[in-house]
């Protein structure tokens, strides 16, 4: 009986050592980003994932994997790719309304969805001061009902975060 379950659990890709979206081969191509931001600017990662598994996951949340101190994620979430919020997104990733975001967190994948343009998660990261911020990938944690899983994707980033320039009063001060 314990073998035909574990043999249904492999089947679908639900060992607990092996969450779904987990796969024999290193995920995605390890591609890493560089960012030159001035400190406390948001900064758009633009993170590819994929469920190549026979089952749909429900996403709840996206870190970054070994990554200096001092970023944190502001946001994650999936555009929502429609003509009024295409048109209203001229500076895609930046400025895009919250009417055009979906959350990340409770997304649900559907199993074997693997199309790279529906699978763009927008991760937001603030460096909080001046200094060279790396990470070797990002951690997804998901579910599929009472099972939690972890995937890492080895997508990474350095982002170069310089001191904020100084604001600069107009006029003459006097009142």
């Amino acid at each position: 009986m314990l073998a035909v379950a574990g043999l249904v659990l492999n089947w679908f890709g639900m060992l607990p050592w092996r969450g779904p979206m987990s796969t024999p081969i290193e995920q995605m191509g390890g591609i890493t980003e560089t960012f030159d931001v001035a400190a406390g600017r948001d900064v758009a990662y633009a993170l590819y994932i994929s469920n190549p598994s026979r089952v749909g996951v429900v996403l709840d949340s996206v870190e970054p994997v070994d990554a200096s101190p001092g970023v944190d994620v502001e946001d994650a979430w999936f555009f929502v790719s429609s003509p009024r919020c295409r048109r209203l997104s001229a500076d895609f990733p930046y400025g895009v309304s919250r009417a055009c975001r979906a959350p990340l967190q409770g997304h649900v994948l559907a199993a074997r969805e693997t199309d790279p343009n529906q699978l763009r998660v927008i991760v937001m990261l603030r460096p909080m001061t001046a200094n060279v911020y790396r990470s070797s990938g990002f951690d997804v944690h998901y579910h599929v009902g009472p099972m939690h899983y972890t995937t890492t994707f080895s997508d990474a980033y350095v982002i170069h975060a310089s001191a904020p320039q100084p604001q600069h009063r107009h006029g003459n001060g006097s009142s």
